[in-house]
């Protein structure tokens, strides 16, 4: 039987879409999991759950993503859903070549899935459907930085653990930090009591860094006393072992803590973020990626006042430390509205704020506040990508209007900006990631026109489509990116 490495519940709604892509893109790079595999994966798996979608009752539907490692160390990657039975392979008549390079909403199915994994399954058995796909392991080790100043003990840890990790033994403090800043490392194992000192000074370092988000900590200490454990619980490490420690005891640590970190970073603690936003005179705001599910620098905040507005922000970096980089943003401008519900004047305090060095100080924000009064649509907008408009007619159109990035002078006054609704279709806001992930140098309008969905769907089915056909290969995924789409 196979062992579960990764095991969680999702609602069958489309923001689980992009969360569960940020789930593969971490948890699959973290088991090292081949490149080739992984940008497979997120595609295939991006095209089953868009069509369990549109054949799901929309009901309180749920699906399990799982993922389990056989004996050769591989893995295999599994969508369980209760649905009715709706065998993908049989039930596929589209005659779409995957050599064609058109994009076709829920018409590539079977071709595309049997080409990137000609052994995927879907069986049904117990009420149950589930569609797997196998994943191989990639060569590159995991790395993990030991420090220690006893060379026994070093030559130790490394022989136990050079099968399963890329290990770097150092002796100093500063050695290890070098290795963190220069190497991708998953997890670092300190010995707590050196001959000089203790490694606390490097955990105080790291904990101030952008590299504890993504870097596991293991404890190792001579003494199992209260007040050790208590004092080294206190230093936030994910797991502490007593020396003598036995190898599989280390491995299984190991193990446990790396996975917590790749996969349970990414799970939302927050509600999740609404995927539709209603704004005036019957227009509505259909919400894409990273600020679906609430993932990331990126986000949204509705203005749920006379102006029925809303303010799409996008810090500086990506994943876990972005987005708690964007909770002091997100603070300032509820405490803001609260006391001032007009959203003309938030980008000038806001400024000023950031000006000080109130907060954020050590992060950049884009930021754009929209809203639709009397026929127009307004927003301001601070160094954030200028809004797109699609007319009826097909033409594309960047609108004109981007002030500074906040904080740079505090004698700026950021301008409302407007254009009229007539015979517009949609307008698009983004966040920088939408275009910059498609690693090309053609401007956004060049990469629009490529993806654009035929403009004869309706509000709804145009939207999805748009971002549907914006996705990139997981390992191309740089930077955090979202869309909202108002028509």
């Amino acid at each position: 039987m196979n062992e579960p490495i990764y095991h969680r519940r999702f609602s069958l709604i489309a923001p689980a879409v992009t969360e569960i892509r940020h789930v593969l893109k971490h948890v699959l790079s973290g088991l090292a999991v081949l490149s080739d595999d992984l940008d497979a994966a997120g595609l295939v798996i991006t095209e089953y759950l868009t069509n369990l979608l549109r054949h799901s009752k929309g009901e309180d539907e749920t699906i399990v993503l799982l993922i389990t490692r056989n004996k050769t160390g591989d893995y295999t990657l599994e969508v369980i859903d209760n649905l009715t039975p709706y065998d993908l392979f049989a039930c596929n008549e589209s005659d779409w070549d995957i050599n064609s390079g058109i994009l076709v909403e829920g018409g590539m199915g079977v071709e595309l899935i049997r080409h990137y994994f000609p052994k995927a399954a879907y069986t049904s058995k117990r009420s149950k459907n589930h569609f797997s796909i196998p994943l191989t392991q990639g060569k590159n080790k995991p790395k993990a930085v030991y420090v220690d100043d006893d060379l026994a003990q070093l030559a130790l840890i490394n022989a136990y653990l050079k099968d399963d990790y890329d290990v770097i033994v150092c002796q100093e403090l500063s050695e290890a930090w070098q290795a963190i800043t220069l190497h991708d490392v998953q997890v670092l194992i300190l010995d707590y009591q050196l001959q000089k000192q203790t490694s606390e000074p490097l955990l105080t370092k790291l904990n101030g860094s952008d590299h504890r988000s993504t870097l596991s900590v293991v404890m190792l200490t001579g003494t199992d006393s209260d007040d050790t454990i208590t004092r080294i619980n206190r230093l936030g490490i994910d797991d502490y072992l007593v020396k003598p420690v036995k190898k599989i005891r280390l491995l299984q640590s190991l193990e446990r803590v790396t996975n917590r970190v790749k996969a349970f970073e990414y799970q939302i603690e927050a509600p999740r973020s609404i995927d539709n936003y209603r704004l005036n005179e019957g227009f509505n705001a259909h919400l894409f990626g990273s600020i679906e599910v609430g993932d990331g620098g990126d986000f949204f905040m509705p203005i749920p006042n006379q102006q029925n507005g809303f303010i799409l922000g996008d810090m500086m970096g990506h994943g876990i430390q972005a987005r708690k980089e964007s909770f002091a943003i997100k603070g300032f401008v509820r405490g803001f509205l609260a006391s001032k519900p007009n959203c003309n004047e938030l980008l000038n305090t806001l400024n000023q704020a950031l000006y000080e060095e109130q907060l954020c100080k050590n992060s950049l924000v884009t930021l754009l506040a929209g809203y639709v009064s009397e026929g127009h649509f307004y927003w301001l907008n601070a160094g954030h990508p200028p809004p797109i408009v699609i007319k009826s007619n097909g033409t594309l159109s960047e609108l004109a209007g981007v002030d500074p990035l906040l904080g740079l002078s505090s004698e700026h006054q950021y301008e409302v900006y407007s254009v009229s609704l007539k015979d517009v279709l949609h307008i698009l806001v983004y966040t920088d990631g939408l275009f910059d992930n498609r690693e090309t140098d053609e401007s956004g309008l060049l990469q629009l026109k490529q993806i654009l969905p035929n403009l004869t769907l309706s509000q709804s089915e145009f939207a999805s489509t748009l971002w549907h056909n914006s996705q990139v290969s997981l390992t191309k995924e740089i930077d955090d990116a979202s869309l909202i789409v108002i028509n």
